[in-house]
């Protein structure tokens, strides 16, 4: 501890010659510092997925795209690109002055065509963390070379000449673009490669060997590595710190503003840095929703905080469970007939308030995270509207006095009437108990769910519904809960993948789902609706021209309002939070998927910290700019 104490008393006197501390007003401060209470695990950045590890890639790599402020893709180490009339083949031509630099800043080699396709065979080789990229990118042979099926001179990436690169898919893809900022997608060098093993007799090995090799790269150092990025790791300390300066050389250079990034490992960053944010020793600091609080009462903090961006990148909905697989105690043959009774379902679904659910972790932004759809708002947008205003969504509120489109008393009781005289006839007992379990680790989940119980239950009464909050384990909790199917109704989320409804609408409730298992139901009516929302999903992704996207969109609309019509599925919200901050987020790269939010090119340190007046005037700016970039 002595020694990191040291570190980052050396950080702070040798920025503070650089540029003023924080809140100084001095304009040109171009150094940003921060803690991080997460240890990067790995600099392999084509074996990751986690985002404490891609803070570093994500600014010292390039891909062969980028987004600007808007979410609009922009070039990146591709000037160029293009797909032949069977919508298959996706040619990209890449710039001749992006190059390779070491740890020193200093050029080594060129960027070319052949770095991606060396990413592309180590990733599929080992079926690196985020390998599944490629199959969801529809690339060629990639899942059958996942499955053991395909060699990778049988996958659709190859390097036409030293500046071309070629993907042919397996079909057409019209979110093949936004699948390419995962990390698995960035280039590597082959010097790279031989740096920590015999990468040129890769042609032999055995799966053995390259997982030895693979485990070789996961534990590269950063003066093996090579970048291409905006900065280049001139500094890495494992379990102390990390800095980033940026590179003179980079072919964007004037677009970087922020010269050098400091990061000091801190496993209480948490709990040290608002303090030392306050002192002017740090330009970012962890604040709790509770602190935030505090702050905003505080006349003299009030101005150093505001809330985080939204992000679309998750989506939390309340999951009904049709195979349960929880103890006998909770009646599991019961709850079946209850939750394939849609009037039972409807009468949960309109029961819960969800706005004051949401109040419990964060009562003072509860309605922007409210969400009325699965796929959340700012997601994804065609002609001109946003995804989430088709009318068909409109059509299903029932509430229009407040966020909540959903929530209405008197028809949840009404539901539950008819649900009674159904389920009577059908042989279930009253009360359907409900098991609701939360995770511990998670911060006011509990609250949340002794809410929900009280509240349900004060609504619909006990002789019809028993809500049984249970507590979790501590580890595990999504393979031991969520994936055994130990639940009646729990919260669950769901995370984007690329630029397209398909991704909220596959993924969570697809045929092999781990989430409500609704494919397993075995009453018929259920199985029905089922069958009738696949097909749906099915048309909806059959619709694959470009000039055709809006029409795309509408389709999966269709299909999602659909589930939530039958209340297969109850829409939750995204997540939130504060930050306290130098920077201004809305100047930042935009895009809820892959490594875009992680970047700093293109961002500058504010003379002083956004407040949270500021923030929501430059929300307010975004939003009608995004609008009008869409149309």
């Amino acid at each position: 501890m002595k020694k990191i104490f040291a570190l980052m008393l050396a950080v702070i006197m040798v920025i503070s010659a650089v540029g003023c501390a924080g809140g100084s007003g001095n304009s040109e401060k171009t150094v940003y510092r921060s803690l991080h209470g997460s240890d990067v695990s790995t600099l392999n950045y084509l074996n990751t997925t986690s985002t404490g590890n891609m803070g570093i890639p994500a600014n010292c790599q390039e891909w062969l795209i980028e987004y600007d402020s808007l979410g609009n893709i922009q070039p990146g180490l591709a000037l160029e690109w293009s797909v032949d009339s069977t919508n298959l083949v996706w040619t990209f031509k890449l710039r001749q002055d992006a190059k390779w630099y070491n740890n020193k800043g200093e050029a080594v080699a060129n960027v070319t065509a052949h770095d991606f396709v060396t990413s592309a065979e180590y990733a599929l080789s080992v079926n690196a963390s985020a390998a599944y990229m490629y199959e969801e990118a529809m690339i060629k042979n990639a899942s059958a070379m996942l499955s053991g099926e395909a060699t990778f001179d049988e996958v659709g990436v190859r390097a036409v000449d030293d500046y071309t690169l070629e993907f042919t898919l397996e079909s057409p893809c019209s979110y093949f673009l936004t699948c390419l900022t995962y990390g698995c997608f960035a280039p590597m060098s082959a010097e790279t490669m031989k740096a920590v093993g015999d990468w040129d007799n890769r042609a032999s090995w055995t799966v053995e060997e390259w997982d030895a090799f693979s485990e070789a790269l996961d534990a590269i150092q950063y003066n093996q590595l090579l970048y291409c990025g905006a900065y280049y790791l001139s500094e890495y300390l494992p379990g102390e710190s990390y800095s980033m300066l940026k590179n003179e050389n980079y072919w964007d250079k004037d677009k970087v503003y922020i010269t050098a990034i400091q990061s000091t490992y801190n496993k209480e960053a948490s709990t040290i840095s608002p303090e030392m944010y306050l002192r002017g020793e740090l330009e970012d600091a962890s604040i709790t929703s509770t602190m935030a609080q505090s702050w905003m009462e505080d006349p003299e903090k009030a101005g150093y905080v505001h809330p985080d961006r939204i992000m679309p990148d998750y989506s939390y909905f309340f999951s009904f469970n049709f195979d349960p697989q929880f103890d006998e105690q909770y009646e599991p043959e019961n709850w079946k007939i209850a939750v394939n009774n849609e009037n039972f379902r409807k009468s949960i679904f309109h029961g819960i308030n969800r706005l004051g659910a949401t109040m419990i972790s964060d009562p003072n932004n509860a309605e922007t995270l409210l969400q009325n759809t699965i796929t959340p708002e700012n997601f994804c947008a065609a002609g001109g509207s946003d995804y989430t205003e088709y009318e068909v969504f409109k059509a299903l509120a029932v509430n229009t006095d407040t966020k909540d489109a959903y929530f209405d008393e008197e028809l949840a009781k009404q539901y539950r009437d008819a649900a009674i005289t159904e389920l009577t006839a059908e042989g279930a007992t009253f009360p359907i108990k409900v098991l609701l379990p939360y995770n511990p680790n998670t911060s006011d989940w509990d609250s949340e769910c002794l809410y929900i119980q009280q509240q349900l239950e004060g609504l619909l009464g006990t002789d019809y519904i028993d809500i049984i909050v249970e507590q979790g384990p501590t580890q595990n909790f999504l393979s031991e809960v969520r994936r055994s199917g130990k639940y009646a109704l729990l919260k669950t989320n769901w995370g984007c993948d690329y630029a397209d409804p398909l991704t909220y609408a596959a993924g969570p409730f697809g045929s092999s789902n781990s989430y409500q298992f609704m494919y397993k139901s075995e009453d018929p009516e259920t199985m029905a609706l089922v069958e009738e929302y696949y097909a749906m999903v099915d048309e909806a992704n059959a619709i694959v021209d470009a000039d055709k996207l809006a029409e795309r969109y509408a389709a999966f609309a269709e299909a999602e309002a659909f589930l939530i019509e039958h209340a297969m599925v109850l829409p939750f919200g995204v997540s939130g939070g504060y930050s306290a901050s130098y920077l201004n987020p809305f100047e930042g790269q935009y895009a809820p998927y892959g490594i875009a939010t992680l970047r700093y090119k293109g961002q500058h340190i504010l003379e002083k910290p956004m407040s949270t007046e500021e923030f929501n005037a430059a929300l307010e700016q975004w939003q009608k700019d995004r609008a009008s970039s869409a149309k």
